[in-house]
């Protein structure tokens, strides 16, 4: 079986067309970004959050790594914009997981995510 066989419908969704990539394209009150990873090492995570009054108005994604990353990325973004700001910091690895069928060895890209969404807040 090849590895594209193995993705799920949702990773294999979200890495043909992900949602949210690119830089922010509205003004907004306040303008947030958050980096994590590193490219030499094969994941880097940049997200850029649009708050207005206190909903994350538009986010964005960029992020060099394996078709998980960019899935998770994507599934972060569309789940997270017009919510509350507070909603940052409740990142749930395992449900995102669980979404995305991820294997085991690559649960290490999620603590990528969280790194650059922890530092969106900082």
């Amino acid at each position: 079986m090849s590895q594209a066989e193995r993705y799920s419908a949702v990773v294999e969704q979200h890495f043909a067309q992900p949602r949210h990539v690119g830089t922010l394209t509205g003004s907004h009150e306040i303008m947030l970004c958050g980096v994590a990873g590193q490219r030499a090492h094969g994941t880097e995570v940049v997200f850029h959050v649009g708050v207005d009054g206190s909903r994350i108005d538009e986010m964005t994604f960029q992020a060099f790594g394996c078709p998980y990353t960019i899935a998770a990325c994507s599934v972060l973004a569309e789940r997270l914009t017009g919510r509350p700001v507070e909603a940052l910091g409740e990142f749930q690895p395992d449900e995102l997981a669980a979404t995305l069928d991820l294997p085991v060895e690559k649960t290490g890209r999620l603590l990528i995510i969280e790194d650059a969404l922890r530092k969106c807040r900082a």
